[in-house]
């Protein structure tokens, strides 16, 4: 059992605000209605959970902010542009499936005539067990049972786990991740890497090729000379795709999957801007699926490569000495663009939906599938509400976009939508999970925006389990209560910028048409 991670931990609420008041008091008397326990796992305050520091002080080369590589963002750039210009189909040869194709396709697979979506004030299409065996048909993943998980609600949280895993390995640290920083948190992980490498602990990790180019260049180097398996990869099929998943298995007994990249944004162990971010802990029969999942793309790699790294024995847990629970859970890898599994667990989940849809995405820009399901949502009269981040608050890299949020978010406010929007501009949202009736969620490192369908392969993990969605229902209700809600259209309304405007037409252009509520 992972030190401190037994049992349910308190965070004192935040009295002086009489909105977190409200929404703990109305979501406490839910949690009761469903047999769960009142909430303890709300997003921190100040000085509720200290922040993990590492053992010793950082280099100087790993303080303050990663400098920033213009040689690796060039990179980033070209490779992107490069996939969006295939993905149109310009040359021959080339192309990916249009938006409008990926929607029909998931739309077809969510709707169920079997097990058609219920007005708002009916039973829970999670409590049919038939609807369960669907969804797992449909998404392509099977829901196991036994498993215990916690969400991590930032970066103290996840890295006080993720510090904890790393330490107390003795078999196996299997680690993927969109990227290492070089900063405190990405050296103190590196150092505690190398020493469990050292120790004979069998250290594999997966970072994504391109991004490698931008972040973490000595971090990865220092990892590398100390004969650490370093796979960085790259789509064999589309070399302009981005490895964005973050997930980390330690001994085949636990597994933290999110958000969260090894970064001092994330962590909050160095630097002023802290991300807002969620990842989630879990033990028990699910970690072998996540094994596998990890384990196949790693061995293809490697021997695509000629890398001579040891293979990932996929065959299962070799240790079941695992923490289970209650929780059935579900872990899931989309590799765009011709399937879209996530996406389909996240519209699916929409029509199970009969009393309300929570949304949590950093980068909310919505398909025509997402659009279509959430209008039908507000149709049948269930209560649907999304945070995602403002103009001030969303991070650097993801200002173009903004702009194309607002867009995509206006028709979803007018249905009925309670659009939430986060504040302040040193902590970025980066969370990405959903939850429904108190009964399912999603979270992983899935972007609810184009991305995620073309470009970013993800891993996602579906939860089954009113305790522990209680615990995210809160952590949600307080984020929503510290953000400002929109009340009108006009609120959404902005004036595009020459970069925004060239984002929007050559990367959005599914925004210019909008299916409405009951459309195929």
């Amino acid at each position: 059992m992972l030190p401190q991670f037994s049992g349910a931990q308190t965070v004192s609420p935040a009295a002086a605000d009489t909105r977190i008041e409200e929404f703990s008091g109305k979501i406490t008397t839910t949690a009761q209605a469903l047999g769960g326990l009142a909430y303890e796992s709300a997003p921190v305050q100040a000085g509720d959970i200290p922040t993990p520091q590492p053992d010793r002080a950082a280099p100087q080369d790993f303080t303050g902010p990663e400098p920033v590589s213009y040689a690796g963002t060039a990179v980033t750039i070209w490779h992107a542009l490069g996939t969006q210009i295939s993905d149109l189909g310009w040359f021959p040869g080339t192309g990916a499936p249009s938006f409008e194709a990926i929607s029909e396709r998931v739309i077809k697979a969510s709707k169920s005539k079997a097990f058609p979506a219920r007005q708002a004030g009916q039973p829970s299409l999670f409590t049919d067990s038939g609807f369960i065996a669907e969804f797992e048909q449909a998404t392509g993943a099977r829901f196991a049972s036994g498993n215990y998980t916690r969400f991590l609600i930032d970066g103290p949280q996840s890295f006080q786990a993720k510090d904890a895993m790393i330490k107390g390995a003795k078999k196996s640290l299997l680690i993927s991740s969109w990227a290492f920083y070089d900063d405190t948190t990405g050296y103190e992980a590196a150092r505690m890497l190398i020493a469990k490498h050292k120790e004979g602990v069998t250290v594999q990790i997966m970072i994504d090729d391109t991004v490698a180019s931008s972040h973490g260049k000595k971090v990865v180097k220092m990892m590398q000379d100390a004969g650490l398996e370093i796979l960085r990869h790259t789509d064999l099929d589309r070399s302009g795709d981005i490895w964005h998943v973050k997930v980390m298995i330690a001994d085949d007994k636990y597994a933290i999957a999110g958000g969260m990249n090894f970064g001092d944004v994330y962590s909050h162990k160095a630097g002023t801007v802290l991300w807002r971010d969620t990842d989630v802990l879990f033990s028990g029969p699910a970690v072998a699926e996540a094994k596998i999942l990890l384990g196949n793309v790693w061995n293809k790699q490697v021997a695509a490569k000629k890398l001579g790294y040891k293979s990932v024995d996929v065959r299962g847990l070799q240790n079941a000495d695992y923490e289970g629970g209650n929780a059935r859970v579900a872990v899931v890898l989309q590799n765009p663009p011709k399937t879209s599994p996530i996406l389909v667990s996240i519209i699916k989940a929409m029509y199970g939906a009969t009393r309300n849809i929570n949304i949590e995405n950093a980068y909310f820009v919505a398909i025509p599938a997402v659009t279509q399901a959430v209008l039908e949502a507000r149709a049948r009269g269930v209560e649907v509400n999304i945070l995602t981040n403002s103009k001030e608050s969303i991070d650097a890299e993801g200002k173009p976009i903004v702009d194309a949020m607002a867009k995509c978010l206006i028709p979803l406010q007018q249905s009925g939508v309670n659009i939430y929007l986060k504040q302040g501009t040193l902590q970025t949202l980066h969370s990405k999970f959903m939850t429904v009736d108190g009964e399912f969620a999603d979270i992983g490192s899935y972007n609810l925006h184009p991305r995620g369908e073309r470009i970013d392969t993800e891993v996602n993990v579906n939860i089954l389990d009113r305790a522990s969605v209680a615990k995210l229902d809160a952590a949600f209700a307080r984020d929503i209560a510290a953000a400002k809600k929109i009340n009108s259209p006009a609120e959404l309304e902005t004036k595009p910028g020459l970069v925004s405007q060239i984002m929007s037409q050559f990367f959005y252009a599914q925004l210019s048409a909008r299916p409405q509520a009951g459309q195929e």
